[in-house]
């Protein structure tokens, strides 16, 4: 006995393949040995009752995807499982292009933190920027920074000298005078922030160069958010796993999933080809039972007629 849940009342009523018969009462002597197609009869049994058809005529009928939805009750969640679980891992993972990235997300719950971060520093730059964005900022992210990792942005060639400069120009004039002192001395002390300002455009490229570099740990910290504050593209002088550190370190691992959502599915799909098949196989159970219909009524009539059959 099958443990699909079909409508063979449905059958019956709608097609003429066979009146139904309760379970434990079918009789094979009162059934015809050949069908009009000329085929032996299928006999469907299911705890619900049993129905002799024309095999030929079935196998018609599951190549319209209305009719096979209505006829393998699609709807039910355990019907479509029941189905997925005898795909192939090929066809499987044709089924996730038909899941929004609500029903994807699902399956990142199968990932570790560890897990989702290593998913998320293979996705392109352009998308985790976007993921952090949801709910951090630059100020973020640079108290995870290693000073190695923030001496290279301010040695990047795509640093420019006047967002320095607008960012120098805007700092509060107490910051600016303690920066400019731990770095040229006392005698900078009673100058002007206007001062300041015209000392670090006049330098030559060298000094220049040393001067971002010899900027405090702190200094340099608060340089990076403002830059990236000035010109967001400056998110982008840095490798992934640098910006995903705040979303794993303050994340919980469900708002994470949740921030993760934001993502198109062409971004979600790789993830869930990751998992166990197992797990895809239920990730996969979520497809829009109409979908289904559509995917298996193309390829698949052989593989339902054989999952009715027992």
């Amino acid at each position: 006995m099958i443990d699909l849940t079909i409508d063979i009342s449905y059958l019956s009523r709608y097609y003429g393949l066979s009146s139904i018969l309760p379970y434990g009462n079918y009789n094979v002597q009162n059934q015809p040995q050949v069908t009009e197609s000329g085929e032996e009869p299928l006999t469907i049994v299911t705890e619900e009752g049993q129905v002799t058809v024309d095999p030929v005529l079935l196998q018609k009928l599951l190549q319209d995807p209305d009719k096979l939805a209505k006829i393998m009750k699609l709807e039910e969640p355990n019907n479509r499982y029941l189905i997925i679980q005898q795909l192939n891992e090929e066809d499987l993972l044709k089924l996730l292009p038909y899941l929004n990235s609500e029903e994807l997300s699902f399956g990142l719950q199968y990932f570790t933190m560890e897990g989702l971060n290593e998913l998320m520093v293979q996705l392109p730059q352009e998308q985790l920027i976007d993921l952090l964005l949801v709910h951090f900022t630059m100020e973020d992210v640079v108290p995870y920074m290693e000073t190695g990792e923030m001496n290279r942005f301010f040695e990047s060639t795509h640093l420019e000298k006047r967002d320095v400069m607008e960012y120098l120009a805007g700092m509060e004039y107490g910051k600016f005078q303690q920066l400019m002192m731990n770095q040229f001395g006392a005698e900078f002390e009673n100058k002007s922030a206007d001062e300041y300002l015209d000392f670090i455009n006049n330098m030559e490229d060298d000094e220049y160069k040393r001067f971002l570099q010899n900027l405090q740990v702190n200094e340099k910290m608060e340089a990076i958010a403002g830059l990236c504050t000035i010109n967001p593209d400056y998110y982008m002088e840095f490798d992934n796993n640098v910006l995903a550190r705040p979303m794993t370190q303050l994340l919980e691992k469900q708002d994470l999933i949740k921030t993760m959502q934001t993502l198109d599915p062409e971004f979600l799909a790789p993830m869930v080809e990751q998992l166990p098949k197992d797990l895809i196989q239920v990730v996969a159970t979520q497809i829009d039972h109409n979908d289904f219909a559509e995917f298996l009524s193309g390829d698949f009539p052989e593989l339902l007629m054989k999952m009715l059959a027992g």
